[in-house]
């Protein structure tokens, strides 16, 4: 995507400075410790003069290699213990000369051994966060209740609310972990837990480090119509990027929006698009399916019906409910 890519770039771009700010405040502290302490900085001196000189009798005569490196560690283990003794009596710390990076494992590259560290992989999924849309209303699985939903049976689906909603719940959590799990689409009347769960999937995916984007659909749409009839001046490209290439989209209040076939197609070339890449798309909407049926065309109702595991909430309102029992 356009838009991970440029904040990548940014990321590494922090990394790069990172390790220049440890390096030059290193320096600075090491030259304002050498002034205080000038002894320290002869001490330092000697060890240098001593690796220098070892160097060249190696290269002169590298057939007494071994002697002179046998030489040259027992001066430098006599010279580092000289060295260690004057930072205790002056109470300097013993690594005042070393680099301090704001990441110890990785030495702020990003990586170990070729693998991601894990302040960067924690930085991707910040960047994730930014792009979702939904860093103020995210929710864990744990914070569902099934408190809400009865032991009415559903005539139609054979099971209870409750029962029913457990089923979701269960699906839900295996959508986030098998990538081969069909796409979502929730149905049902309001305040029945559809955005609620949306965004519990939403969170960890998110802290799993892939990429969520959410739109509602009257933003979604109204923007894709202002970009095609020429009412926009920022660059919609990068926003289709992202559309098509997140891990997951959610699409939030689909009926909402005003139909027309410029909207319609464009929703259609998502869902297909989105397909043919193996991302990840749900859906919620108060309509009911014939609802769906009617508003959109057979083409759409059919790609939906295909791609799409159809997940009924019934019940009450549980907004209402948490009202009435006072928020709780």
């Amino acid at each position: 995507m356009i838009f991970e890519q440029e904040a990548l770039r940014k990321i590494f771009n922090q990394y790069d400075e990172n390790r220049m700010r440890a390096r030059v405040e290193r320096d600075k502290r090491v030259e304002k410790i050498n002034n205080n302490y000038p002894k320290l900085k002869e001490i330092d001196s000697e060890i240098t003069k001593l690796g220098l000189e070892n160097f060249k009798n190696i290269l002169n005569n590298p057939e007494k290699s071994a002697e002179y490196n046998l030489s040259f560690e027992e001066n430098l283990k006599n010279l580092k213990k000289k060295k260690e003794k004057y930072l205790i009596e002056n109470n300097i710390p013993k690594d005042f000369d070393e680099v301090k990076y704001t990441c110890e494992k990785c030495l702020d590259t990003g990586y170990i051994d070729n693998e991601k560290c894990p302040c960067l992989i924690q930085k991707i999924i910040d960047v994730h966060y930014e792009m979702s849309n939904m860093k103020s209303m995210l929710h864990d699985f744990s914070e569902f209740s099934f408190d809400y939903y009865t032991d009415k049976k559903i005539e139609k689906l054979g099971i209870t609310e409750r029962e029913n909603i457990e089923d979701i719940y269960n699906k839900s959590l295996n959508f986030c972990e098998n990538v081969n799990s069909k796409n979502l689409l929730f149905y049902g009347g309001c305040g029945l837990g559809k955005t609620f769960l949306s965004s519990c999937i939403a969170k960890k995916m998110l802290d799993s480090g892939k990429s969520v984007v959410y739109e509602t659909s009257v933003s979604l749409f109204s923007d894709y119509e202002d970009y095609k009839f020429g009412k926009r001046n920022d660059n919609f490209d990068e926003t289709m990027e992202i559309l098509y290439n997140a891990d997951l989209l959610i699409i939030d209040d689909l009926g909402t929006e005003v139909s027309n076939p410029i909207s319609s197609q464009f929703f259609l070339d998502i869902i297909n698009k989105r397909a043919a890449l193996s991302k990840k798309v749900i859906i919620s909407t108060n309509l009911t399916m014939e609802g769906i049926r009617k508003k959109y065309t057979d083409r759409l109702f059919s790609r939906l019906y295909e791609s799409f595991e159809i997940l009924n909430f019934v019940g009450n309102d549980v907004r209402i409910q948490k009202l009435i029992n006072g928020g709780k």
